[in-house]
């Protein structure tokens, strides 16, 4: 079993050290360091999302605490499921007392559960608010063009004396939406 610690680059000079001296305390063999400090053979510039890959069934991710993954609810919720799927165990060193009581693994599935039930308020805030617009008269998306500009774009499209930049200009609409209706 391998055990890598994180450290995620914050601000705080003092609360890097802390998390450092931390995983070093708990004999972490290689110490995966997001950021910018100096660098020694203990320590590697990585990315959370490449720690996955270099890690195998049973080993362990070791972090001093949870918000040294750098990641909102959502994501750590992601996060926490494809180390789950990997079979990858995450350790939280400094854990506040009552989280204690609970093992890593049940911390970390109480963690998604949060995560999902943020993404399902979200999802419902994002639908009653399109519907709100809606009952406004409010339109997402892109305006339409008239049936009319369709067929000029087309027409100076096959005149082949234009090019579809002059003919966005032309049209007043977007060089991607000449493109698109000079094409079909």
């Amino acid at each position: 079993m391998k055990r890598v610690g994180y450290i995620y680059d914050f601000y705080n000079k003092s609360y890097v050290d802390k998390q450092y001296q931390a995983l070093e305390e708990e004999g972490i063999d290689t110490i995966i360091f997001e950021g910018d400090l100096e660098n020694d053979e203990k320590i590697k510039d990585s990315s959370l999302t490449e720690i996955v890959s270099l890690l195998n069934i049973g080993d362990q991710l070791v972090v001093y605490e949870i918000q040294c993954l750098g990641k909102a609810i959502v994501q750590l919720g992601h996060f926490l499921e494809l180390l789950q799927e990997n079979e990858i165990e995450l350790v939280i060193i400094n854990k506040k007392e009552y989280q204690k009581k609970i093992s890593n693994v049940d911390y970390c599935n109480l963690i998604i559960d949060i995560s999902d039930a943020e993404k399902k308020v979200i999802s419902e805030r994002t639908s009653r608010g399109l519907k709100a617009a809606r009952r406004r008269g409010k339109t997402g998306g892109r305006p339409k063009i008239s049936k009319e500009t369709v067929e000029r774009i087309k027409n100076l499209y096959n005149d082949r004396s234009y090019t579809l930049r002059e003919i966005a200009e032309e049209c007043k609409v977007s060089l991607g939406t000449a493109y698109k209706y000079a094409q079909n």
